[in-house]
């Protein structure tokens, strides 16, 4: 079962399950369960599968209508899975997550993705910009905009990112080294270290 949905198995082993799943009619919770008879549920390791929706997809993702322009504010409901295939973001006035806003790498290291906006409120939902296991290893610039005298979002400020009861997740390539040990005072005006 993948978001409830049945999955008919076309082929397994012991490492993978191959199905053929069906249309979500509704927006829920992303889920995965395994089930084999005479056993019953396998372990996932919480891996699952997640059903997304392309920014790229005008209509389809946009329920019937274009996808958003400059100024406009874009809400991402629960349940909701959008992937940003695009390679420059409207500016947004802003963006509400309460489902997933999700940022997947291009093959190509090199490649260069933009997203800009004013305000992101993750609010109970995820906003993913590589993970652990797999980190985002072409390059993603977020330009956050305002003016000072722009409107505030309580608590958080503006041009900020917001975070409510969610998940931010955000890995790239590794650095190394990302600290080091200095073995002398640097003292003020100095040109070297």
């Amino acid at each position: 079962m993948i978001d409830g949905v049945v999955c008919l198995p076309t082929s397994a082993s012991n490492t993978f399950v191959k199905c053929n799943t069906q249309r979500r009619d509704a927006l829920v919770e992303s889920s995965l369960s395994i089930f084999i008879e005479g056993k019953g549920l396998v372990s996932t390791d919480e891996l699952t599968f997640t059903y997304v929706f392309k920014w790229s997809e005008g209509a389809d993702t946009w329920g019937g209508e274009l996808a958003p322009m400059d100024g406009e504010t874009i809400v991402i409901p629960e349940g909701f899975n959008l992937l940003v295939d695009i390679d420059q973001s409207p500016l947004l006035m802003a963006v509400i997550v309460q489902g997933a806003l999700i940022f997947s790498p291009e093959a190509d290291p090199t490649h260069e993705r933009t997203f800009n906006a004013h305000y992101i409120f993750i609010d109970s939902g995820r906003m993913e910009m590589g993970t652990s296991e797999f980190p985002y290893t072409s390059k993603l610039t977020m330009t956050m905009h305002s003016k000072i005298d722009d409107p505030y979002l309580p608590i958080y400020g503006n041009k900020c990112i917001g975070l409510r009861y969610g998940v931010l997740d955000m890995h790239g390539n590794e650095k190394t080294p990302t600290w080091t040990h200095m073995e002398a005072t640097v003292e003020r005006g100095s040109t070297s270290i």
